[in-house]
């Protein structure tokens, strides 16, 4: 096996690792990572990005999520959880307007996916799982431009 295909340790690996270390509870896509490293003064090209993200999200150190139905992702890091292979499961949710991906821990779905794997042998990959619609941060806004124009 080659030091290649075993998954050698990169400059530029090791920084896009870095910057998601250092932000744990956001979510990038690789255009953002091209210009945080760009604008940090690490010139990386998006090949590389992508290449490294997919390396990093097989490893486990990354999460993957997608974001619409051209297949646009961006990716969180799993922190010491995933680090450990412990990483805790929940859902999301993915406003279509502005784009924002909430983690959401919720009993009442946890009771759901309980209910599934017991009565219909189906295990729900919850951390896999992304519910779509409006926040409500859009949802106000909306609400209050339509209050503006019935005026």
């Amino acid at each position: 096996m080659t030091e290649k295909s075993a998954g050698y340790h990169t400059k530029q690996k090791a920084r896009i690792l870095s910057y998601f270390e250092a932000h744990p509870h956001d979510h990038f896509t690789a255009a953002q990572l091209v210009q945080a490293m760009q604008a940090d003064g690490t010139p990386i090209g998006a090949a590389t990005v992508y290449r490294q993200l997919e390396r990093l999200e097989q490893s486990g150190l990354l999460r993957r999520y997608t974001l619409d139905d051209r297949g646009s992702a961006c990716w969180q890091y799993g922190g010491a959880e995933a680090k450990a292979g412990t990483c805790h499961a929940h859902f999301h949710l993915k406003c279509t307007r502005c784009g924002a991906l909430i983690h959401l821990d919720c009993a009442h779905l946890a009771e759901i996916t309980q209910h599934v794997q017991k009565d219909h042998g189906f295990t729900i990959a919850a951390e896999r799982t992304t519910f779509y619609g409006i926040c409500s941060r859009c949802e106000t806004t909306d609400t209050e431009e339509k209050k503006g124009t019935l005026v």
